[in-house]
């Protein structure tokens, strides 16, 4: 695998929860060919007896090994934007691959994650082209 990141086409992350919840979040590089962080991320929590709460703004914040690999990420989910708090959740690795193939690299990485107190297992990927 090449050293240069590359540009980052999506990121995702999908997290089942100890209590049976569902966590979501999914963001594709805008089509005017916007920066890292500049795509629009969406995410989505399911708790198990409640209907799924789609939120107003997600922020991803990922720490990267020497490898490239995407070590540790940080969440915060925002129901308003403008009154309450955002929920707050962490990741941290277990494993990850990459994969290389027509001139795109995706890393997979399985996360252990935590958003305000529910733990949970899932996974965080991303695309990148390479050049």
């Amino acid at each position: 695998m090449s050293r240069d990141p590359g540009k980052v086409l999506r990121r995702s992350i999908g997290v089942v929860f100890a209590d049976g919840g569902l966590l979501t979040l999914s963001g594709a590089a805008p089509a005017d060919g916007g920066g890292h962080g500049d795509e629009p991320l969406l995410a989505v929590l399911c708790d198990p007896d409640a209907a799924p709460l789609v939120f107003e703004e997600a922020l991803l914040s990922t720490e990267y090994g020497e490898d490239g690999a995407q070590r540790r990420a940080t969440l915060e989910l925002w129901l308003d934007g403008e009154d309450g708090r955002p929920l707050r959740g962490a990741g941290t690795l277990i494993s990850a691959v990459a994969i290389e193939a027509d001139g795109i690299e995706t890393r997979i990485a399985f996360f252990r994650w935590a958003l305000e107190g529910r733990e949970g297992l899932g996974h965080y990927e991303i695309a990148r082209v390479r050049g």
